[in-house]
């Protein structure tokens, strides 16, 4: 998977010019995500001051829009606290781009191994289960955790590492009884719950690419009866036929139940 896409010459600008262009992207977001959280300390800190301008409302008013709408950010040559709207325009394009290329990055990620695992199914002397619903339905289902999971551990690692020096400037106003002792309290905080949570997360989702697995292979045993059935319907499209014996059924409820609860559990961490 890896190889087929970053060791070759003929996907080196995709896998890693579109790489760079999606961290780029990535970290300018996040970057626009720590503008915010210092934005809205500013904004809040107006609003709890409402009263100061009781005698004085239109100066006021004016703040109040200066930091919604204001322009002077950019018009001043980027100097002094930039508006909700400089911060946010900008970030609503630059998601929409990063997800439109995410996706275009995670196609040709899919392009790559789909061409290099097809020479490869001609020599295989072994019969593979289901092996053309594996050039098709795994590559697929590799290309959207490419664009989901593998998008949120960039961004989520991007955020932790931009999010230290407020969380540390912040650990100071930490009135707990132990935490208020330790240096940085809230940084040590997130990097343990950090790989914490990876952790459990690695050790309750274990056995789900097994059970996955199983999923599969009954679900291509379903496919593969139903196209049967369009050539003899009255051998093969019969709902008993198709439902097995008993014990068979059995099994295949275990499987999903079983793989459905895990992924419950996984999605929940």
């Amino acid at each position: 998977m890896i190889k087929s896409f970053y060791a070759t010459r003929q996907w080196a600008p995709w896998s890693y010019g579109g790489g760079l262009l999606l961290i780029v992207s990535l970290w300018l977001q996040v970057q626009m995500t720590v503008a915010i959280n210092t934005w809205y300390g500013g904004f809040y800190d107006l609003l709890q001051n409402a009263a100061d301008y009781q005698d004085k409302p239109a100066e006021g008013i004016d703040l109040f829009f200066s930091k919604l709408v204001s322009p002077d950010y950019v018009v001043s040559g980027f100097e002094g606290e930039p508006s909700f709207a400089v911060i946010a325009f900008p970030y609503v394009l630059l998601a929409i781009f990063t997800g439109w290329f995410t996706r275009i990055y995670g196609l040709r990620w899919r392009e790559a191994m789909t061409f290099n695992y097809i020479p490869r199914w001609r020599t295989v002397r072994e019969e593979i289960e289901g092996a053309s619903q594996r050039i098709q339905e795994d590559c697929n289902r590799f290309a959207r955790i490419v664009e989901s999971l593998g998008l949120q551990i960039v961004r989520a690692i991007m955020t932790l590492v931009a999010f230290i020096p407020v969380l540390y400037g912040l650990s100071d106003k930490v009135d707990i009884p132990v935490l208020r002792d330790i240096e940085g309290s809230l940084v040590w905080g997130a990097l343990v719950i950090s790989p914490g949570g990876l952790a459990i997360s690695w050790f309750v989702g274990w056995k789900l690419p097994g059970l996955e697995y199983n999923n599969q292979k009954v679900e291509a045993a379903f496919r593969k009866d139903l196209v049967l059935g369009e050539d003899d319907k009255t051998k093969h499209a019969d709902p008993e036929a198709l439902r097995g014996s008993s014990a068979e059924f059995g099994t295949t409820i275990s499987v999903f139940t079983c793989t459905m609860v895990t992924s419950s559990l996984v999605d929940l961490l």
